[in-house]
């Protein structure tokens, strides 16, 4: 059969050098990829919240390098929605799967998937209520949530507020207020775009255990340290706005601690040094970059706003 992929060249202008870059075409129905992680089996998942509710909200994976993408499994809906919205995914300790179901306010969860065999056996609650589940990354036994809105929190000077949520793995069913006042939320943000208004956005841990976060509205990236007890002990901006990323949705680091994030309105994919050196990786060539994820030793890029997944080689 034909391979439904088509590559070309393009330069990356980080490193002054030409890189090769793919677009992986997803399975039909798949409408908007999103959330990425590696699985224990050193397998590539994206989570596809397929937000116009045409085919359900569920998660494929790509097996080995060149291979096709194939749908792994649905999320189940929720029963007063009717559907699910995976966005982002991350895997714990025990090889189980957690799920950002982003579901509109006040209706989100966050999903444990437990497998046998490669298929999902269970899906469990561990928070529910959410105003607007978006990404999760585990640490240490703890789920480290973004909520890219609290609609709810009402501020006199107009600006609209966000928040990191912490979970334990073993909680179950949790049902925050959505408010920085939660005992969950450790950490909180503002945005002041008018016209942008969403907030905290993607989360990425590194290999210290210290977090990212973006605020997507306002443009910076944050980076956390935590204490003992998993809470935010020091916070400060990691990436200032002036830096250039318009809209930073999506984190993850590699090996070496370098972050890489999808600058959706500044169609862009940027990668920042750990000494806080800004650098673009490719500007141009997406489709409302949403989410990076790497893997075997390439960049890939979640379109927002098409079918299709781009991979860029990165060499180091």
């Amino acid at each position: 059969m034909k391979s439904r992929k088509a590559t070309w060249m393009t330069a990356a202008i980080c490193a002054c050098a030409v890189a090769m870059a793919e677009t992986i075409q997803m399975p039909p129905g798949c409408t908007t990829p999103d959330g990425m992680a590696v699985d224990p089996k050193g397998r590539f998942v994206i989570a596809a919240p397929n937000i116009r509710h045409k085919v359900p909200g569920a998660i494929y994976r790509i097996d080995k390098p060149g291979a096709e993408p194939v749908k792994w499994f649905e999320v189940p809906p929720l029963k007063e929605s009717g559907y699910a919205q995976p966005m982002g995914v991350c895997f714990g300790a025990e090889g189980e799967m957690y799920v950002c179901d982003c579901q509109r306010a006040g209706l989100g969860r966050l999903l444990r998937v437990t497998f046998k065999s490669d298929a999902p056996v269970a899906f469990e609650t561990v928070a529910e209520g959410l105003a607007n589940a978006n990404g999760v990354k585990y640490l240490n036994g703890r789920l480290y949530v973004t909520q890219a809105s609290m609609p709810g929190v009402k501020r006199g000077d107009g600006a609209a507020t966000s928040g990191l949520y912490m979970f334990d793995a073993t909680d179950r069913n949790v049902r925050p207020a959505n408010t920085p006042a939660d005992p969950q939320c450790v950490f909180s943000d503002v945005t002041r775009n008018r016209r942008v208004r969403g907030g905290l956005n993607g989360v990425a841990v590194d290999s210290r255990g210290v977090l990212y976060t973006g605020n997507y509205g306002d443009g910076h990236v944050w980076k956390l340290v935590l204490g003992a007890d998993g809470r935010v002990a020091k916070s400060e901006v990691f990436v200032p706005a002036s830096a250039g990323v318009k809209s930073p949705d999506g984190l993850c680091v590699d090996a070496s601690d370098n972050l890489y994030i999808a600058d959706m309105h500044g169609c862009a994919a940027v990668k920042v040094t750990p000494a806080g050196k800004v650098e673009t990786v490719r500007k141009g060539g997406f489709k409302s970059p949403s989410e990076p994820g790497v893997w075997r030793g390439s960049l890939y890029v979640a379109n927002w706003g098409g079918t299709t997944v781009e991979r860029i080689a990165l060499h180091e």
